[in-house]
């Protein structure tokens, strides 16, 4: 099987980017199960940004597009 192209989220990514929008952010324990690994990845990817206040993420214009990508069936 080949690797998903970096550009698409993978499911557990994909389950933060439908909690979190564009304008309300949500703390870590609200993101669960995913850890403070793959958030600091999708903050990399720029699918997701740390709010002001410096415990809330929201998602970004990068994450809503990643969001609306297709999924290759293979």
């Amino acid at each position: 099987m080949s690797p998903q192209p970096p550009h698409i989220p993978r499911a557990n990514e994909r389950g933060v980017l439908q909690k979190v929008s564009l304008t309300r952010g949500l703390p870590l324990e609200k993101l669960y199960p995913a850890g403070k690994v793959l958030i600091a990845n999708m903050v990399v990817k720029g699918w997701i940004k740390k709010q002001p206040d410096g415990r809330t993420y929201c998602r970004t214009a990068a994450g809503d597009e990643a969001l609306k990508a297709i999924i290759p069936v293979k």
